[in-house]
């Protein structure tokens, strides 16, 4: 990472910034724009000539062939969607980065009549889309492959386009930009971004018209609980101009409410009788003044957007999934329940009334049918369904003798649960999150092979070959925590899988008549919990100078910090990263955050530049860097960032030798975002070719390696008594 710069070009670039004149744009210069052969009219702004490159509004031309855009106000950054690529530009800035690599552009983007505008060629050309220019019309003409709906993640020829390695301060502003900096789009109120049939539905009845009023005051946010309906109302003092919304593919709902002066700020309560788990709302811009509200929908929840006839009430509703049938059925395998909704329930199964009846929870759902009987039902008697308070829905399958294995399959609104023999004798109980294994064959539990890939939210054990007495198949459980059990045969040994839907742990033991594996939050049987965060990765490669790659050194140092905190038995130690992936800077957090860890240590090399492209070679030495963040005050732990970067960087200097460039304040995503002690480590440059090679060294590798693992016990021992 590039940390070193020269003041001359700090002023150089003010001077410019300051004495620079301000470009105009004549009609002169206007160009029209065809793509796939129609030519697109009632642009939000004309396409311009610039620098001898078209530049056009990137949320028209961009949306229309199928991409996502969006915005990030505070560093003026404009980000591109499709498919698997990324690709954000910088307002005044030829610097892009694709995937997490930066070329250079012609011209850069420019702000234009109120309008972001883009120059059409590079971004459309790294997408796959062919560009061409026809002078005697002054036409730009894009041809999309496929108008649009393209996900191809094959790339042109990039290798023409000069490319840099991606400095720090460019790759904490890699995060996708959070929805309340995404810009209003430039649809109208009825559509949605996004939504593929499988997310939330919207069942408006009609379009909001715009109308010109003057400007209003969103004065409350009427929240399920205070309108007695499943809906949230905006209250504003006066006509509402102007309401526009969207669907973000992750299901979140954005609702614009044009020219309006927000008294509305924060978080607001969800409810059970709504299907939606987080509400926001703010002043999302001041020029032009908009009021921004969204919504963490759940599932495929219908919702409608409407205004009173006086246009003083916003209303947001929220229908429920309702179902309609509940009907048996047993042959000479298996009992089933067929169960229909609105739209596909969600089934999540716990034990509850063991040993005398199965629970089926639907979520967010209301319950329109009755119980009934298992004809000859082999493993049940018959059901009953009911209501819960916090709008649950609730079956639940009376059983005979020993509880079957059961498997859960879906079609478009339906889901059907099925009682088998597939796995005999084993049950999952979720009220303890035990899975009891019948002791019919013997095994040395000392001596068991477990094999925990957290990352990929699965953990085996390897059973001996004696198991297979179970029989083989899967087993849906769906708690929250674990999704389902499998057994299968591998080399001659019984597969014990689960696969979960965060990271747990699990211990094994047994009793007079089971096996018991069971399920913890790592917090719960871990006094110390530490994440390693090797930086970069995949195609984000880091600084790449003196034949070596950042990516690379920091995943290596880790992994020799995985081995030596994973011989102790005191700490629980997990990684974002085991191979050479790219994991995001909002995954990387939210990976420890939700581990509920105690320190988080980021791994990375540095590097040195006067300016772009030209490096210092002199500049070498240690510094690790801190921010005691909002979220780590609040959680209050018995140490914080400045204590762990110190520990940290006087370990690493006494065991290397290094020259000390001490501890340094940086605001970067990692050490922001985390609610605990983070730090991250910048532990050699690579501009410096006599440190470039010792990093590249597996022994001074481990040395290294020993150093931050001594700060760590030091830390957790020091501050644990």
């Amino acid at each position: 990472m590039h940390k070193a710069s020269l003041l001359i070009g700090g002023l150089l670039s003010l001077f410019l910034v300051i004495f620079a004149p301000m470009a105009t744009y004549a009609e002169d210069f206007h160009a029209r724009l065809i793509i796939d052969g129609n030519e697109l009219y009632n642009l939000s702004s004309p396409p311009i000539i610039v620098n001898d490159r078209t530049l056009v509004p990137v949320r028209d031309v961009f949306e229309h062939v199928g991409g996502v855009v969006g915005w990030h106000s505070v560093h003026r950054q404009v980000s591109l969607f499709y498919g698997e690529h990324v690709l954000v530009m910088t307002i005044d800035d030829t610097n892009a980065i694709l995937n997490g690599n930066v070329f250079e552009m012609h011209t850069p983007p420019i702000v234009h009549n109120d309008r972001t505008m883009v120059p059409l060629r590079f971004p459309a050309e790294v997408f796959g889309f062919e560009v061409d220019w026809d002078e005697y019309e002054r036409k730009a003409i894009l041809n999309s492959t496929s108008n649009g709906s393209s996900t191809s993640t094959t790339l042109p020829n990039l290798s023409d386009i000069p490319i840099t390695p991606l400095p720090p301060e460019i790759e904490d502003k890699m995060s996708p930009p959070l929805v309340d900096e995404l810009p209003p789009p430039d649809m109208t109120a009825s559509q949605g971004l996004g939504n593929n049939g499988k997310l939330a539905r919207d069942v408006s009845a009609s379009p909001i018209q715009t109308i010109a009023y003057p400007e209003t005051t969103i004065t409350t946010l009427m929240t399920p609980v205070e309108t007695g309906a499943a809906a949230y109302v905006a209250v504003a003092s006066s006509p509402i101009s102007e309401v526009q919304y969207f669907l973000l593919p992750d299901n979140r709902l954005v609702v614009d409410i044009h020219n309006s002066l927000s008294m509305i700020c924060g978080t607001f309560d969800s409810a059970w009788n709504v299907p939606v788990s987080g509400v926001r709302a703010s002043q999302f811009s001041q020029t032009p003044r908009v009021t921004r509200i969204v919504f963490d929908v759940i599932g495929e929840a219908e919702y409608s957007i409407s205004l009173s006839s006086d246009r003083k009430l916003l209303t947001v509703s929220f229908s429920r999934n309702r179902i309609m049938a509940v009907s048996s059925h047993s042959d000479s395998i298996s009992d089933s329940l067929f169960i229909q909704g609105d739209v596909l329930p969600s089934i999540n199964i716990c034990s509850e009334g063991f040993p005398h009846f199965i629970t089926l929870n639907i979520d967010n759902a209301t319950m329109h049918s009755d119980g009934g009987f298992f004809p000859n039902g082999i493993f049940a008697s018959h059901f009953s369904t009911g209501q819960r308070l916090d709008g649950t829905a609730y079956i639940r399958v009376y059983v005979h003798g020993d509880w079957p294995s059961f498997s859960i399959s879906h079609n478009a609104s339906s889901v059907t649960f099925m009682m088998h023999h597939g796995i005999s004798g084993v049950r999952y109980d979720s009220v303890n999150r035990e899975l009891r294994i019948p002791r019919n064959f013997e095994m040395d539990i000392n001596n068991i092979q477990q094999i925990n890939d957290y990352l990929r939210f699965s953990y085996t054990f390897v059973l001996p070959s004696a198991a297979e007495t179970l029989g083989f198949g899967d087993i849906s459980v769906m708690d929250g925590f674990v999704n389902s059990v499998s057994f299968s045969r591998i080399n001659g040994n019984v597969h014990l899988t689960l696969n979960t839907a965060r990271v747990l742990a699990f211990t094994l033991h047994e009793e007079a008549h089971y096996y018991i594996v069971r399920a913890h939050v790592p917090r719960d049987i871990s006094p110390f919990i530490v994440v390693i965060d090797p930086g970069h990765g995949g195609s984000c490669s880091g600084a790449m100078h003196n034949g070596v790659i950042e990516k690379h050194i920091s995943l290596a140092i880790s992994q020799k910090v995985m081995q030596l905190l994973d011989a102790d038995p005191s700490i629980t130690a997990f990684t974002t990263r085991r191979d050479d992936t790219f994991v995001s800077l909002v995954n990387r957090t939210e990976f420890a955050n939700n581990l509920g860890a105690d320190l988080f240590i980021s791994i990375h090399a540095n590097a040195a530049e006067i300016r772009r492209g030209v490096i210092n070679p002199y500049v070498h030495g240690i510094e690790t860097w801190y921010t005691i963040s909002e979220l780590e005050q609040a959680a209050n732990h018995r140490t914080d960032s400045r204590q762990l970067a110190s520990t940290i960087q006087r370990h690493l200097i006494q065991n290397t030798g290094a020259s000390d460039r001490g501890i340094k304040n940086e605001e970067f995503v990692v050490l922001r975002e985390t609610n605990m002690p983070s730090v991250l480590l910048e532990l050699g440059f690579l501009t410096n070719a006599a440190e470039a090679a010792r990093l590249a060294d597996s022994a001074h590798q481990w040395l290294l390696a020993n150093a931050i693992y001594q700060g760590i016990v030091e830390t957790f021992f020091m501050n644990h008594p």
